[in-house]
């Protein structure tokens, strides 16, 4: 998917929903709905928990606009990943902020703050996370304090996780690079 099939998905399901329907988003999606360039991914990540509508619904009209939720046997198809509490490496929005990318008659599409959305990229922070990071770093000028901040914001099994803390460092390094330029 890229930001043009993001943005026809939305307005499609948008046509078929009967209520209101807020969605919060992370991963790649977002990214690529704040204007990283070249970004495509396969799925769009959507944190359940902190999404409000009915799930039935949603799964429908997903459905109609060509994307399945959760298939099973995900191939190279374009899918929606539902993600669960136990899984989602995502501050609350209560506490993390939201940005609208997207919004339609019934369907408000949201992610969470910059730095927010930054943090959870490090649970992995591969050559992929890393490029989205340094997008979302060098657009907004986030600081490292501003993503260590969102890093205590983080659900406490991934607030504490190990992982996630090392890859905090290896971000700071990172940004020290970074700002050294070529």
């Amino acid at each position: 998917m890229d930001k043009n099939r993001l943005l026809e998905y939305f307005a499609q399901v948008d046509g078929r929903l009967a209520a209101p329907a807020e969605l919060l988003i992370y991963g790649s999606a977002a990214f690529i709905l704040l204007d990283e360039e070249e970004r495509t991914s396969l799925d769009l990540d959507v944190a359940g928990p902190y999404s409000k509508l009915d799930f039935e619904e949603f799964r429908q009209a997903s459905r109609q606009a060509g994307l399945d939720v959760n298939p099973v046997g995900i191939d190279s198809a374009d899918h929606v990943e539902w993600i669960a509490g136990a899984r989602l490496c995502l501050a609350s929005p209560e506490s993390a902020g939201t940005v609208t990318l997207w919004q339609g008659r019934n369907l408000i599409v949201k992610t969470v703050a910059a730095p927010d959305l930054v943090a959870s990229k490090l649970i992995r922070y591969d050559a992929i996370d890393q490029s989205d990071v340094r997008y979302l770093i060098g657009q907004m000028r986030l600081t490292y304090a501003a993503v260590a901040q969102a890093v205590d914001r983080l659900p406490a099994g991934f607030r504490n996780d190990v992982l996630v803390r090392d890859n905090l460092r290896n971000l700071q390094e990172d940004m020290k690079l970074w700002d050294a330029g070529p």
